[in-house]
C-alpha cells in the first residue's frame, strides 16, 4: 500500500505543477489585453495549487528515499505544514472565485467599486495570511504537536487531531457552506434573469435555454467536485470527533488527503478551462506552438478580449 501511495505522488507531482503552470501561462496572456479582478483570483487558485503540486514531489521524494521526514518530528511538522497551508488557499480562493462571481451578478453596478483593485490585492493578502497561520498551527503552539513522532511522517502521527477538528471546522465546512450558498444564488439569479428575457422577447431563444442549464451544469460539477476530493478526508474528521473509540489507519488517512491534493490537479480544468476566452486563449496558444511561432497568431481572432470572463 505504502508503494501505491508512492507512486500516486509522483503522478500528482508531474500533473499538478504542469497543468497549474499551462493555466497561469494563458491567464497571464489574457492578462496583458484586459484588465479583470477575475483573473487575478484565477491566477491566485493556480499558483496555490501549483504550490500543492510542489509539495507533492517533495513528498514523493521523501517517500522515495525514507529520509529525514520519517524520523524528525521538527521536520516531519515542517513539511506537514508547508503541504497543508497552500491546500488552505487553494480552498479559500475558491471562495472568493465565487464571491467574485456572486457580486458581478448580484450587484453589477458597483461590482467594480466593490472589487478594486486595492481591495482584490487585500483578500489576497488576508487569505495567505490565514492560509499561512492556519496551516502552520502546530509549529506555532506547541499543544497540537504529538510528544514523538508516531510511525511515518503523516499529519495525525506529528499532530493531534484538535488541528484535524480546527481545520475541518474552522476551514473546509464554512467553505464547503458558503460555496454552495453563492453558486445557488448565482444560478437563482441567473435564471431569473433567463425568465425576465423569455418572456420580454415573442419567442424563446431555444439557444439560450440550453447555455443556461450548460451553466446550472457547471455549478453543480463545481460543487460535487469539491466534496468528493475533500469530503471524505475531513469526513473521517467528523466521525472521529463524534465517535472516541473510531480507529483509522495513518496509512488510509494520508490516501483521503491525498485525494484532497488531487483536486488542485481538477481545479485548472474547473475554474479554467471552463471559461470561453481562457480557453480560446489556450488553443490560440497550441496553434502557436504548433506552428513554432513566437509571437501570437495574427490570423485567429483577437476579440477574445472583448469576451466574458464568468463561470
Amino acid at each position: 500500500m505504502s508503494t501505491i501511495y508512492a507512486v500516486l505522488h509522483v503522478i500528482l507531482s508531474i500533473f499538478i505543477p504542469s497543468a497549474n503552470l499551462l493555466v497561469i501561462i494563458v491567464v497571464c496572456r489574457l492578462k496583458k489585453k484586459r484588465s479583470s479582478g477575475n483573473y487575478v483570483f484565477i491566477l491566485n487558485l493556480a499558483a496555490a495549487d501549483l504550490l500543492v503540486g510542489v509539495m507533492c514531489i517533495g513528498d514523493a521524494l521523501d517517500d522515495a528515499t525514507d529520509a529525514l521526514f520519517d524520523t524528525n518530528l521538527v521536520f516531519c511538522l515542517i513539511r506537514i505544514c508547508m503541504g497543508i497551508t497552500p491546500c488552505i488557499g487553494s480552498i479559500l480562493t475558491l471562495l472568493l472565485v465565487s464571491l467574485d462571481k456572486y457580486l458581478a451578478v448580484k450587484l453589477p453596478l458597483h461590482y467594480p467599486s466593490l472589487m478594486s483593485k486595492k481591495r482584490v490585492i487585500l483578500s489576497l493578502v488576508v487569505l495567505w495570511v490565514i492560509s499561512f497561520l492556519v496551516g502552520h498551527l502546530p509549529l506555532i503552539f506547541s499543544g497540537l504537536q504529538q510528544n514523538k513522532l508516531k510511525g511515518n511522517c503523516g499529519l495525525l502521527s506529528a499532530a493531534k487531531s484538535d488541528y484535524l477538528y480546527i481545520i475541518c471546522f474552522g476551514i473546509f465546512i464554512p467553505a464547503l457552506l458558503t460555496l454552495v450558498y453563492l453558486h445557488i444564488s448565482v444560478g437563482r439569479i441567473a435564471y431569473l434573469q433567463h425568465k425576465q428575457i423569455q418572456r420580454s422577447c415573442l419567442h424563446a431563444d431555444i439557444p439560450s435555454v440550453h447555455v443556461c442549464y450548460f451553466k446550472a451544469l457547471r455549478t453543480i460539477i463545481v460543487i460535487v467536485c469539491f466534496i468528493v476530493f475533500w469530503g471524505p478526508y475531513y469526513g473521517t474528521a467528523i466521525v472521529k470527533a463524534t465517535c472516541k473509540s473510531c480507529n483509522l489507519s495513518p496509512l488510509l488517512r494520508d490516501f483521503l488527503f491525498l485525494l484532497g491534493e488531487t483536486n488542485s490537479l481538477i481545479n485548472p480544468f474547473v475554474y479554467s478551462l471552463y471559461h470561453k476566452d481562457v480557453r480560446t486563449e489556450f488553443a490560440r496558444l497550441m496553434k502557436c506552438k504548433r506552428k513554432g511561432q513566437l509571437k501570437p497568431c495574427k490570423s485567429i481572432d483577437l476579440a477574445v478580449a472583448n469576451s466574458n470572463f464568468g463561470i
